[in-house]
């Protein structure tokens, strides 16, 4: 199985957070592994860079090296953000841009996203998710 890590969870990541990474570790364990989505990459280091936090994005660089790095947005995952765009609004469910991004990259990848954020995503029922705070 392939797990993808949302902003928040890579936000205890690099905070060396003892208590997520312990849950991380005995998620994914040897048998898995992680990817993360192209715009959880983007938010994460701007942030960091923004800050300036040279060891947090060392850690964040090594974190990253060691994932699957699947950097594609293709047009079959941006077809599937306009779908839950439209699910969600006529629902009156809407959330912002950027989640329904990373909902439509684990879709079309088949990843389980692991996030803090579990209620931003309870209204995509296709979309796999775990929290590990």
């Amino acid at each position: 199985m392939i797990y993808a890590l949302d902003s928040d969870i890579l936000s205890y990541m690099v905070k060396s957070d003892r208590a997520v990474q312990a849950n991380f570790d005995k998620l994914v364990g040897d048998d898995d592994s992680y990817a993360i989505p192209p715009l959880v990459y983007y938010e994460v280091k701007r942030g960091l860079t923004y800050k300036n936090a040279t060891t947090k994005l060392k850690l964040f660089e090594n974190f990253y090296e060691n994932s699957v790095q699947n950097d594609v947005m293709s047009v079959q995952i941006w077809k599937k953000a306009i779908d839950l765009y439209v699910m969600l609004k006529a629902k009156g469910r809407l959330i912002g841009d950027g989640d329904i991004f990373i909902a439509s990259f684990c879709i079309v990848n088949d990843y389980t996203l692991i996030t803090n954020n579990t209620t931003h995503y309870d209204n995509i029922p296709e979309l796999n998710k775990v929290n590990i705070v």
